[in-house]
């Protein structure tokens, strides 16, 4: 769950039977000094996800919408994908690392070995590349099409 009004990764969590929710509802419920609850995104989670080095990818790719009657759109060629900082596990004991599952930067520099000098990103182009020579050129490119 994401909380709609925050960023830096702050308020997520997973969880995996819907007593939890019922649960983090009811603890939310009784705290005084948040007495309304914020809106919610729930969204279901990738079990198997496409891993680069056996982690977790998302990315950024950033488009300029100038009128939507017509739909014109301009998509800005120079994104980047962020990276987690632990190797991934679909295991269930691990549902709450947040450096295994969430990309934001806010929490994957708070890990024990962060490369500040890295990080944990890499531009868009050098990621289309390492997917083209993992995968080949028509895949990768019918994938990029089609988002």
């Amino acid at each position: 769950m994401k909380p709609v009004g925050k960023s830096q990764g702050r308020g997520i969590f997973l969880f995996n039977k819907l007593t939890q929710i019922a649960q983090w509802k009811n603890d939310f419920r009784w705290k005084p000094e948040s007495p309304q609850a914020e809106p919610y995104i729930v969204q279901r989670y990738i079990m198997n996800p496409l891993l680069i080095g056996g982690k977790k990818f998302d990315m950024r790719i950033y488009v300029l919408v100038v009128s939507y009657q017509p739909l014109t759109v301009y998509l800005y060629r120079t994104g980047f994908g962020r990276f987690t900082h632990h190797r991934y596990t679909n295991k269930i004991d691990d549902i709450q690392n947040t450096y295994m599952h969430l990309t934001n930067v806010a929490i994957q520099k708070t890990a024990n070995n962060y490369d500040d000098r890295h990080g944990g990103k890499w531009d868009l182009r050098s990621m289309k590349l390492y997917l083209m020579s993992k995968y080949g050129q028509e895949k990768v490119q019918d994938a990029f099409a089609s988002i």
